[in-house]
């Protein structure tokens, strides 16, 4: 690796107080090291080896190392636990993020742009990669980081097509790779002893038999699970044995049939709307699941809508995505008033601006009916006069018994 001395000169007459605030005080920064589990003492590139770099740099530059956050991970993940602190730092006590390499930070060009223009592109906060020696407060330099990045990305997917043809290689010639299913274990390939093949592991068979046993006794999954954890059976990758982990290897083994999905004349999307909906109106998880069976609603397995599969469909249903954009504003206000309500009991309450709705509609990703990222206040006027409703529902289009039990069931539920 080259010395903190040669690396990042920039231009050859550019004045040092380009780490100094305009008052000339010391700069703050944030380093991030990262590395793939399949690299960590390869390449120059160990944690130890950026680390020492980072800290060489801000020596020779004048800079105050505030902190340095690691990750052993894909550079294709966005979410990094390490990345993820570095930048709340970068925000709230630092001015640089330094990096050894720009593919340290990303590997992915979308992950990279997406991290410049939420962080770095007003100019605030600076980023610097040591190697590359390149500055982002010039077109040139975007443009040559884009270059990287498109190698970086490649480099990234070449070796994931490796690995899987790697795996591939090894599971077509006979032998195992992977996680170890739950009553068989590994042991050396007798003509190859580098690689893994399967046997029965006895004690985890006793186990699965008497399972079985207590299946055919008519014992539920919930004393099945009681049962192996009273006696201290070791489940498979995880500390206790869970109703869902049951389930699914007695699924596997073929012990049950998977359950039958239900048929609806809706789909699950539609009811994640309708689950928002209520939440919105200040519904708890249990009090949907009554109101959905109440009304109806079929779950996509089982009978009855419960209060934690309603929790679970909370969890992962995105608004943005769901909802047109009048529906959106509706449930947001209706969120804001109820915070108002509770927060100030007595006083009316004001719905933002035209100007804010717009940029709530921008920040969640809301096109206009053309297609536009930027939201006018008039157009969000009419939004919520319902002049575009026609346009959103033609693009994301629903099945008419929903759009008859949609309207059907906000009266009754508001009544």
């Amino acid at each position: 690796m080259r010395s903190a001395s040669r690396v990042h000169k920039g231009a050859p007459n550019r004045e040092p107080e380009g780490h100094y605030g305009a008052e000339g005080s010391q700069r703050r920064a944030v380093g991030y090291v990262r590395v793939s589990t399949d690299m960590q003492a390869t390449e120059g590139m160990s944690l130890e080896a950026q680390q020492s770099a980072i800290e060489g740099y801000c020596a020779l530059h004048g800079i105050k190392l505030v902190k340095i956050c690691k990750d052993v991970i894909s550079g294709g993940k966005d979410v990094r636990p390490g990345l993820q602190e570095a930048l709340r730092t970068l925000q709230t006590s630092a001015d640089v993020l330094i990096v050894l390499k720009f593919d340290r930070l990303s590997r992915s060009i979308k992950h990279f742009c997406e991290l410049y223009e939420t962080y770095f592109k007003d100019g605030t906060k600076e980023l610097v990669a040591i190697r590359e020696s390149i500055r982002l407060d010039s077109s040139l330099g975007r443009a040559l980081v884009g270059i990287l990045l498109v190698f970086a990305q490649m480099e990234r997917e070449a070796t994931g097509e490796r690995t899987k043809e790697a795996i591939n290689h090894i599971r077509k010639s006979g032998y195992h790779f992977g996680k170890v299913p739950f009553g068989k274990r590994t042991i050396p390939a007798p003509d190859h002893p580098r690689m893994k093949i399967l046997v029965d592991d006895d004690a985890e068979l006793a186990v699965i038999s008497q399972m079985k046993e207590w299946a055919k006794e008519g014992v539920g999954i919930t004393e099945i699970a009681n049962r192996l954890n009273a006696k201290g059976v070791k489940p498979p990758q995880s500390e206790r044995w869970t109703n869902s982990l049951i389930y699914n290897l007695r699924l596997r083994l073929r012990h049950i049939t998977p359950r039958a999905h239900n048929e609806r004349p809706y789909t699950d999307e539609e009811i994640r709307e309708r689950i928002l909906e209520l939440r919105a109106n200040g519904h708890s998880a249990r009090q949907i699941a009554s109101i959905l069976n109440e009304q109806g609603w079929i779950p996509l397995k089982g009978r009855l809508f419960t209060e934690r599969n309603v929790q679970g469909l909370l969890r992962s249903s995105d608004a943005a995505k769901l909802l047109s954009p009048r529906r959106y504003l509706e449930m947001m206000l209706t969120r804001m008033e109820r915070a108002h309500e509770k927060e100030c009991p007595g006083e009316p309450f004001e719905k933002p601006p035209l100007p804010t709705l717009a940029k709530m509609l921008e920040e969640v990703g809301y096109k206009t009916p053309r297609g536009h990222e930027h939201w006018w206040p008039a157009q969000v006027a009419q939004v919520m006069e319902g002049r575009f409703d026609s346009y959103y529902l033609s693009i994301a289009p629903r099945s008419p018994m929903a759009r008859r039990s949609h309207l059907d069931e906000s009266s009754h539920c508001e009544a």
